[in-house]
């Protein structure tokens, strides 16, 4: 790597890893507010478990779809540009 894609590959791991964060906590925010109610139990009964999985999932296959239709995007204004 030469000197100036140094510090772009280095931001382009903060901004990674920050964009994981958020929606880390996003998940949390979203799952734990629809799949369990204001108190519960040391174990999580079968349905929590569920509802618990099935929401990340749909969480985390959206935040893919989304990242790579943002990267399509970005390829095509490139492109467009050139």
């Amino acid at each position: 790597m030469s000197d100036t894609t140094a510090p772009q590959a280095d931001l382009n791991t903060a901004l990674n890893l920050l964009v994981l964060t958020m929606l880390n906590e996003q998940v949390k925010k979203v799952c734990f507010n629809k799949c369990f109610p204001s108190k519960f139990d040391d174990k999580l009964n079968k349905n929590e478990q569920i509802c618990i999985a099935k929401c990340m999932d749909r969480m985390y296959e959206a935040h893919t779809i989304l990242s790579q239709a943002v990267s399509e995007a970005s390829k095509n204004i490139t492109n467009s540009q050139q």
